[in-house]
């Protein structure tokens, strides 16, 4: 009887955060122009020329709370980053209206295809390591990326 009320106790303890978290979130986003783009094994390395935002989901905000890492300067800022592909990965359409499922090595393709031609790519990063300088930098140490905008889908 004891074994079962420390358990049920236990359960308890841990059901009002599951609870509390549910309906929230936060969304990391980087966006522009990709540069500098070379491959280290599954690990992807470039510089985006462009935004970072992160975004908040509360449940009782019908619009996320967004927070946007711009370079003092008032330009778009210059970001170097360390990425991977994330398992599942999509492909997504300009206006992230559609996309599609794509295999191992595709984001390294997207971004070696994007960055000769100045078109902008949207990421949409996961467990994200962030370094912030002196001086207002921003460096993305490591993150997964779930999406990227992919020009050529239609």
């Amino acid at each position: 009887m004891r074994r079962f009320l420390s358990a049920a106790f236990a359960i308890a303890a841990l059901l009002p955060a599951a609870v509390l978290a549910k309906g929230e979130g936060v969304g990391l986003w980087m966006e522009g122009q990709v540069s500098e783009v070379s491959a280290d094994g599954r690990n992807i390395r470039l510089v985006v020329t462009g935004r970072f935002w992160f975004e908040q989901y509360r449940r009782a905000q019908p619009q996320p709370s967004v927070i946007e890492v711009r370079d003092l300067r008032g330009g778009p800022a210059a970001i170097p980053a360390m990425l991977t592909q994330g398992r599942p990965f999509f492909a997504m359409t300009e206006n992230w209206g559609g996309g599609a499922i794509r295999n191992s090595g595709a984001l390294l393709g997207i971004l070696q295809a994007a960055a000769g031609t100045g078109k902008v790519v949207k990421l949409e990063l996961a467990n994200a390591r962030l370094q912030f300088g002196s001086g207002g930098t921003l460096a993305v140490e490591s993150a997964t990326v779930r999406r990227a905008t992919d020009p050529s889908l239609r």
